[in-house]
């Protein structure tokens, strides 16, 4: 039997093969991951559709305007949980750098874009300026008429000072991309 490729190409044929083989498995991965991401803040969630939003310069202008924040990447995905037909919320996932390493925040909204819980999924800060679960509590219900700054409707946190304002600089952003992107019905607040 003659072989379909001359040899030369064999290996690198394989190659590709078991390099699409393990985007698949890695693509499978990260979409096993951010369900369970989504998962830790809507629990009831039996599917989770995803969409990509790409902010262009007239949303980042609006986005950075309302939010007095920098927004540092244009493309989005926002996550919506469902049960059944039942939209739960939305979520994102984000990270960010808070002094020189990552940070990567879930942050949950209602279906009407307050936000619901902000979870820290990694911090490769020292732990000791990793916020604690009570401080991040202070951020449910914010919706975006409210300020999300520290040291006015955010509490500081003592020796944390990039941190705390590191996840109220991302949430405000993120809260208003959401609405600006047509994620979230508007806020009645």
């Amino acid at each position: 039997m003659t072989p379909l490729l001359p040899g030369a190409y064999r290996l690198p044929a394989a190659l590709a093969v078991a390099a699409l083989a393990a985007a698949g498995a890695a693509r499978a991965d990260t979409a096993a991951t951010e369900l369970a991401a989504v998962r830790q803040v809507f629990p009831e969630t039996e599917r989770v559709d995803s969409r990509d939003v790409l902010l262009t310069p007239e949303m980042v202008a609006a986005v950075e305007r309302l939010a007095r924040a920098r927004v540092k990447e244009r493309m989005v995905t926002f996550y919506t949980a469902l049960a059944g037909s039942r939209v739960l919320g939305h979520a994102v996932i984000h990270s960010h750098i808070v002094r020189t390493k990552r940070e990567t925040l879930v942050i949950g909204f209602e279906p009407d874009g307050r936000i619901r819980k902000i979870l820290v999924v990694a911090f490769l800060e020292p732990p000791e300026y990793r916020p604690t679960e009570r401080w991040l509590e202070q951020f449910q219900g914010k919706g975006t008429k409210d300020r999300l700054t520290v040291g006015d409707d955010i509490a500081p946190i003592s020796g944390a000072t990039l941190t705390a304002r590191g996840i109220a600089e991302q949430s405000r952003w993120l809260l208003q991309a959401l609405q600006l992107a047509g994620v979230a019905s508007e806020v009645r607040r």
